[in-house]
């Protein structure tokens, strides 16, 4: 059949995108009225609005829309399929089925798109610890609530807990109640700050005798704020940062039980993710 005289092809183009993807997006945001008045002060409302289509979208939006809409996507599987980078600020355990089939709280933060140096990547932040009182059969929804209350109440409000990263260690051991986070500051007082809100996740109180602060005797030498350049695949690069100064703000806050294919979203400032338990 011969194309119309009117056919256009952008048009065309166009109609077929809000045809299939505004089905897709109204679906990833179910639990947002998108026909209705949207607060973009809520994170998670203005990204819905950002990405559904318009009618009278101009090509380049509609485009814009698409390309954040399937960012978006592709960022929330990698997350629930790597449950993020490991590295400093994650809590090591020994391979010892005691700890390692416990309930497993990993918390996420990174820096403000704002705050990133030019021609550097963001800096991230992990950190998790286990749930010693509690294992796969005893752990439930009310008792994870719990958990996400809290940790909306200690690290999501007020524009997001920030961590001041640094090049200084703070650790804090303390393996019968899950402990062992280490932890990279810029001072031995922001390593208190940190432990104390974490630790009062569980309403724990920190045992000071578990912490212990390492300075290295050059900082500025082991780890440049500026590192240095070197030839990579053909061309002088500048190498990765090691131990970068940085504030990483939370982002969110997951729960794994051993059994559960996907992790339980405890609390998402981010908006990206999807019905966390302390919505």
């Amino acid at each position: 059949m011969p194309l119309p005289d009117n056919f256009s092809p952008v048009e065309h183009l166009q109609d077929t995108i809000r045809r299939t993807f505004r089905t897709e997006i109204r679906e990833w945001f179910r639990d947002i009225d998108l026909d209705g008045d949207l607060d973009i002060n809520t994170p998670r409302s203005s990204l819905a609005l950002a990405c559904e289509h318009r009618d009278d979208d101009s090509f380049n939006m509609t485009i814009g829309r698409i390309v954040l809409f399937e960012t978006l996507r592709g960022r929330f599987a990698e997350q629930l399929l790597s449950g993020g980078s490991d590295g400093i600020g994650v809590s090591r355990y020994k391979t010892n089925v005691h700890r390692r089939l416990r309930p497993q709280i990993v918390l996420r933060f990174a820096e403000d798109i704002s705050d990133v140096e030019a021609s550097y990547a963001p800096v991230y932040g992990r950190i998790s610890f286990r749930l010693m009182s509690h294992d796969p059969t005893t752990i439930t929804e009310p008792i994870a609530l719990t958990y996400a209350n809290r940790i909306k109440t200690n690290f999501a409000t007020g524009g997001g807990f920030v961590w001041k990263k640094g090049k200084e260690l703070c650790s804090y051991s303390d393996w019968e109640k899950g402990y062992q986070l280490q932890l990279l500051c810029r001072s031995e007082a922001e390593g208190r700050r940190v432990v104390e809100q974490v630790l009062d996740i569980q309403q724990d109180t920190p045992q000071w005798a578990y912490f212990n602060h390492e300075v290295n005797a050059e900082p500025a030498t082991a780890y440049p704020t500026v590192p240095e350049m070197d030839r990579v695949y053909g061309k002088n690069r500048r190498l990765a940062r090691v131990r970068p100064i940085a504030d990483v703000r939370f982002q969110w806050a997951k729960l794994f039980v051993h059994g559960m294919q996907t992790p339980i979203i405890l609390v998402d400032r981010s908006g990206i993710l999807l019905n966390s338990l302390a919505n």
